[in-house]
């Protein structure tokens, strides 16, 4: 019976260092993405989530940075992706961040750009997509009005640091 009590004792004490572990790796994000992720929140009216992440940028290889991301639908952020991508703008170029042309990327249901500050590099990405069936499979995506309920956004904010 005590080697059973030690075994339990062992375990339940793996466990929690485990899940302390998991959680201490879960918050290790920079204070200047803990700051990104609060001004986003504020200016998307969402919460977010936040987490370390392997970064990529246009010209660059992937490094270790932070990623805030969203997720939602068109009755949280609306039905124009741009309009999305316009607050994010708003918000990053008040707060220092000059816009890189270089990194823009359009399409039918997303956008994509970058911004720079200082050495820091962040990438933007807002698109959404919409269930099968919510759209005409033969024709072209751009013809395609979603309600608000069929928009899946995914919206995210890659910080790279300096390197």
């Amino acid at each position: 019976m005590r080697m059973i009590n030690t075994l339990v004792a062992i375990a339940a004490g793996a466990t929690m260092f485990a899940a302390a572990g998991a959680a201490q790796a879960q918050g290790a994000v920079s204070p200047a993405c803990a700051a990104l992720e609060t001004a986003a929140e504020g200016a998307l009216g969402a919460p977010a989530t936040v987490a370390p992440a392997s970064i990529g940028y246009v010209g660059y290889t992937d490094v270790d940075g932070c990623q805030v991301s969203f997720s939602g639908t068109g009755e949280t952020f609306g039905t124009s992706f741009q309009a999305v991508a316009a607050k994010l703008d708003t918000l990053l170029t008040g707060e220092g961040w000059t816009r890189d042309p270089n990194a823009d990327a359009d399409g039918p249901t997303g956008t994509a750009g970058g911004y720079r500050k200082g050495s820091d590099l962040l990438a933007v990405s807002v698109s959404y997509d919409t269930p099968k069936g919510a759209c005409r499979e033969d024709a072209p995506v751009a013809s395609c009005q979603p309600m608000a309920a069929q928009m899946n956004y995914a919206i995210t904010l890659g910080l790279r640091p300096a390197s």
